[in-house]
């Protein structure tokens, strides 16, 4: 009986490593502003307007009088995954856990949408219509011969989201996900030191929440040898209606309910936010000459708290499993004793988790030539090593933490659950081009290399960030001496290959391939693997039209 239990000890974890929030280097400066969408959002040294209250607060000193601007940025979001045998998959090599059996494998591609968290609601997918629109607001005020400018605006400086259908094949690494941070109030100022330098900040105060639904399954071996033993002991006839053999009954039941590798164990939901998260970000901008500028803008972290709830509900099939087990002698006696689940339906409760928001920095030039040529370069810095994990904290005892703590003491204990995550920081780059093509209209071209701050082993199909290019165009209209209209498109894609490691790996050890997030397959890598021993391909394309108008009142 003993062989039973830990793969249902390495289900909490396979559970709670699910609810990790998709990001990375790829989230950050996106869909923000317009002018700075349409130059690969190298504008550190190249003021966009009241949005430099993200960008570089500095750059508030050029808007003159009382401004407001009103922007719309609509983003469409398509995820797909595709899974596989590996090449030279031999499957009467397969063992205990037959990988070509995985029903992925007939499900076709999976294919998700954007989404977003409503605060109150949850998480909504935008189904109907797979194009989500980011509205931003705000205002500035410079007093008559003042070198101070005042402003403010609403905005969200991380929305990341997705949802899927019920029988996507990607459903085990988040049905739906959502990860935002929405900034509801942002004074901010910029001062004119003097002609040629000028300093700013904006003090944030912010709506941070993370939000997961995800069915649940946990394939490994040790499941597979349960598996077996229902078939050896025909405790279900060939359409899986149970047969009433259970040979080693009242000793030990193994034939409560259908349980196998490829087997849903249910459904995840899992929702916490913060309503205030302050942060705050300062900027400098020199410009000594009319063909050359140089901009600095930092963001600093935020160590959020975030509190919520979790909802866990298993299948009929699984909770009858332990609901028989645990009335057979051993299984009374081992469930006391490794404190097994004792065959509830659901259980739910109050879940924290304490999430930095990351610092950034970044430098910026700007270089005019011929009068009407203009060139701007970018570098930025995001400190994702502080995602190095999370820490789950649970109000009360919760049954299935229990049973993990005996694997992963390190990692567990009766209220708690750490996740490894190991991000990296990383520095990426950004160009902007723009052409006078006369005193209205400014034509502007952007690219942006965007590096991933999730290393080779950590990739996913809930996070499928891996190396962007982002190409975007767009244009500048004075349409008056007061009123300046900007339009943007953009395109982005990153596709990520995560071959599955050869079928001789876990003898040797070695996994040269693979990522502990998706398709690690090895006696004890049940923690966050739910496609083991599978090729996966991932392809995540988004494209964004945006447009902002800014005015005088």
């Amino acid at each position: 009986m003993k062989r039973a239990f830990p793969w249902r000890a390495a289900l909490p974890l396979a559970i709670m490593a699910a609810t990790l929030p998709a990001h990375g280097q790829l989230a950050q400066n996106l869909f923000l502003d317009t002018k700075a969408m349409s130059l690969g959002n190298a504008v550190t040294a190249d003021p966009t307007g009241i949005m430099d209250i993200h960008f570089n607060p500095a750059g508030l000193t050029k808007l003159d009088g009382r401004q407001w601007q009103l922007q719309a940025m609509n983003v469409y979001l398509s995820a797909t995954t595709r899974f596989a045998l590996p090449d030279g998959y031999d499957p009467d090599e397969s063992g205990l856990l037959p990988i070509h059996e995985d029903p992925v494998l007939q499900e076709g591609d999976g294919e998700a949408s954007a989404a977003a968290y409503i605060p109150g609601y949850g998480i909504m997918p935008m189904n109907m219509l797979p194009i989500l629109t980011l509205p931003t607001g705000g205002i500035s005020i410079k007093p008559p011969g003042s070198k101070f400018t005042f402003a403010n605006a609403v905005y969200a400086p991380m929305a990341a989201g997705f949802a899927k259908d019920d029988d996507d094949p990607g459903r085990y690494q988040a049905k739906q996900v959502a990860l935002q941070r929405f900034t509801y109030l942002s004074p901010s100022f910029g001062y004119q030191v003097t002609d040629e330098f000028s300093v700013g900040a904006s003090f944030l105060f912010s709506h941070q929440a993370v939000s997961v639904v995800q069915d649940i399954r946990a394939p490994s071996v040790l499941i597979g040898v349960l598996e077996e033993l229902q078939d050896a002991f025909g405790c279900f006839d060939e359409n899986g209606a149970p047969t009433g053999n259970d040979p080693l009954a009242p000793l030990v039941t193994l034939c409560g309910g259908d349980v196998g590798p490829y087997d849903d164990v249910g459904e995840l939901r899992l929702s916490t936010e913060e309503s205030l998260s302050p942060s705050f970000n300062v900027g400098l901008l020199w410009e000594p000459n009319d063909w050359f500028a140089f901009g600095l803008g930092y963001q600093s972290e935020a160590v959020s708290r975030l509190k919520g709830t979790y909802e866990l509900e298993y299948t009929p099939e699984f909770a009858d499993f332990f609901r028989s087990f645990r009335s057979s002698i051993i299984g009374a006696i081992g469930g006391a004793i490794f404190s097994l689940p004792t065959g509830v339906r659901k259980e739910s409760g109050n879940v924290s988790v304490e999430m930095t928001y990351p610092q950034h920095l970044q430098l910026g030039t700007k270089f005019r030539f011929w009068d009407r040529y203009q060139l701007n370069v970018d570098a930025g810095w995001t400190d994702f090593e502080k995602w190095d994990s999370l820490k789950f904290e649970f109000d009360r005892q919760v049954s299935f933490l229990s049973t993990a703590k005996t694997l992963a003491p390190g990692l567990v204990t009766d209220t708690t659950l750490k996740q490894t995550l190991g991000y990296r920081s990383v520095w990426s780059w950004g160009f902007g081009f723009q052409y006078d093509l006369n005193s209205r209209i400014k034509l502007r071209l952007g690219y942006e290399p965007r590096e991933t701050s999730i290393p080779k082993d950590a990739r996913s199909a809930q996070a499928p960030l891996g190396f962007a290019r982002l190409y975007s165009v767009g244009m500048g209209y004075q349409w008056d001496m007061d009123t300046v209209i900007d339009l943007s498109l953009s395109f982005m894609q990153s596709a990520e290959s995560i071959k599955a490691d050869p079928q001789e790996a876990e003898q040797a050890g070695d996994y040269p391939n693979s990522s502990n997030a998706i398709n690690r397959n090895c006696l004890t890598c049940t923690v966050s693997n739910p496609y083991p021993g599978l090729d996966v391909d991932t392809e995540l394309t988004i494209g964004s039209a945006g447009i902002s108008f800014r005015t005088k009142f």
